[in-house]
């Protein structure tokens, strides 16, 4: 959820019609976003979102319409390098000004700073190894 828009992944995981079921349901807009690169299976590996307004995405992971997409609604959007990527650096947690992402993440650490948030970094080496990082460790509870 990025303010009231829903980002949605699709391609190894998730069929695309499920999201027309999920905009039903919630009567939010769905965004849909096609993911390409079998390493980055679901959306919450490939994208994350820092606050209402902002995300950073790894764009490899994502079909070329799908970045153009997300370029057209996020133009000021974080772009994460391969090396993050590949640690799940992508899978945080944000409350919106600190963010609570894998230690490894160096360079992702770096531009989340320079663009005034917070980054904490968390030793996630051994979940790594089970193909997951800091959101895999989280419930999210919504109103």
């Amino acid at each position: 959820l990025v303010g009231r828009t829903l980002l949605a992944g699709w391609g190894f995981r998730t069929e695309r019609q499920a999201h027309d079921e999920i905009a039903a349901s919630t009567g939010l807009p769905v965004v849909s976003l096609e993911l390409v690169d079998p390493r980055f299976y679901h959306l919450d590996t490939a994208l994350a979102v820092l606050d209402d307004t902002t995300i950073a995405y790894y764009p490899p992971a994502f079909s070329g319409p799908s970045r153009q997409r997300l370029h057209e609604l996020f133009p000021d959007a974080l772009e994460v390098g391969s090396a993050d990527a590949f640690v799940l650096g992508l899978n945080v947690v944000s409350d919106g000004r600190h963010v609570v992402l894998p230690a490894a993440a160096t360079g992702f650490a770096a531009q989340l700073r320079a663009a005034g948030f917070e980054p904490i970094g968390v030793d996630l080496s051994e979940l790594l190894k089970g193909g997951g990082s800091v959101k895999c460790c989280t419930l999210e509870v919504h109103p």
